[in-house]
């Protein structure tokens, strides 16, 4: 079975990682090659060390050249499958797929109700043209409208659960970021862009009744600078918690963060299916989250450290109780623990597999 994995670029993002990791864990009868359409190349040294071929057909993923080389690579091979990935994948490769009558899935990543209309439009109008849409999460299949005609099925994202834990195994005074941290102070852990759906206000707000039961708590912010952050450094400079409060810029090893962290909080107001949450979860560490339908799906609905959305001090009372009370912290781990390996990238690819032998029987 020969199947083309197509995505708009293959920089870092959360995309082009569970591309990677369904690519590298596909059974030995798909012959799979990569092809992208432009922008960010990040992870092809990563497709190309495990002898996955890669061919990058353009600069600029939504372009006329993009359509006429994506066109030209179909015409010179053979595939039984086109996987396609991100919006300009979606909108250049399914229809001319089809008109090369290949079958297509096409992995659908975000929730379609926080998407601009720039990315709605393309998706609903190429829709048609895909054999399968996969879904990354029950909530992501749910978001969808009742008039976006394809087959829908439900593929959760997927990680290197063993691979995540030994990235983050550095040792505390080796990692740049805790430079001006207390090794001895209890740490929660935020890694994320500073995008306000991450609801990053939420978590400092809320921090300042965290602090009222553990005073010595830190808050670890990652992230590239810019005006959203000074405008959390000034809300913690208003709410007297500044000390407390580390924004550590960008870190080159976000896994570390975790390994290190007593708690991870996650407080978005909308995901797809996280692959935050997933690494999160993979380092073992008690998570408090919103009660989100993606998180509720890695969590469970059992998980008992949920809060409601753009609640501040609810999060910051839950923070404590993490921090503060052994049982439950033990009690989130063992959850966690238990759920996790269902996310791996080996069940992920198995299903894949399966998904595109039924579109080509």
């Amino acid at each position: 079975m020969n199947v083309l994995l197509l995505s708009g670029q293959l920089g870092s993002g959360g995309a082009p990682r569970v591309c990677y990791q369904v690519a590298r864990h596909l059974p030995d009868d798909v012959d799979l090659q990569v092809a992208y359409l432009g922008g960010r190349d990040g992870l092809v040294e990563k497709f190309e060390a495990e002898s996955i071929p890669v061919e990058r057909l353009a600069e600029d993923m939504l372009s006329v050249s993009a359509a006429r080389a994506f066109d030209k690579h179909l015409r010179e091979n053979d595939y039984d499958v086109v996987h396609t990935h991100m919006i300009s994948a979606a909108l250049i490769g399914r229809p001319i797929a089809r008109l090369h009558r290949i079958p297509v899935v096409h992995t659908v990543h975000t929730n379609y109700k926080m998407r601009p209309l720039t990315a709605k439009l393309p998706d609903v109008l190429t829709a048609p043209f895909a054999n399968r849409a996969v879904c990354v999460s029950d909530s992501v299949a749910r978001s969808l409208p009742w008039y976006y005609f394809a087959d829908t099925e439900v593929i959760y994202n997927c990680i290197d659960v063993e691979a995540v834990r030994e990235a983050g195994a550095i040792p505390w005074d080796d990692l740049e970021w805790t430079a001006d941290l207390d090794p001895d102070a209890p740490v929660v852990a935020n890694v994320a862009r500073f995008d306000p759906k991450k609801r990053r206000i939420d978590l400092v707000e809320g921090f300042e009744h965290t602090l009222n039961n553990i005073p010595d708590a830190q808050l670890v912010l990652t992230g590239r600078t810019g005006k959203r952050q000074q405008r959390l450094e000034n809300r913690a400079i208003e709410l007297g918690i500044a000390d407390n409060v580390h924004f550590v810029g960008f870190v080159d090893n976000p896994q570390s963060v975790y390994y290190h962290a007593d708690v991870i909080a996650l407080p978005s107001k909308a995901e797809g299916f996280s692959i935050s949450m997933l690494e999160a979860m993979a380092h073992q560490v008690p998570i408090v989250a919103s009660n989100i339908p993606a998180f509720v799906d890695a969590l469970g609905e059992d998980y008992p450290a949920f809060v409601p959305v753009e609640s501040p001090r609810a999060l910051g009372r839950e923070l404590s109780q993490a921090l503060s009370d052994q049982s439950y912290s033990e009690n989130m781990t063992s959850i966690i623990n238990e759920r996790i390996e269902r996310f791996s990238g080996k069940n992920a690819a198995q299903a894949y597999a399966r998904t595109f032998r039924s579109v080509i029987t």
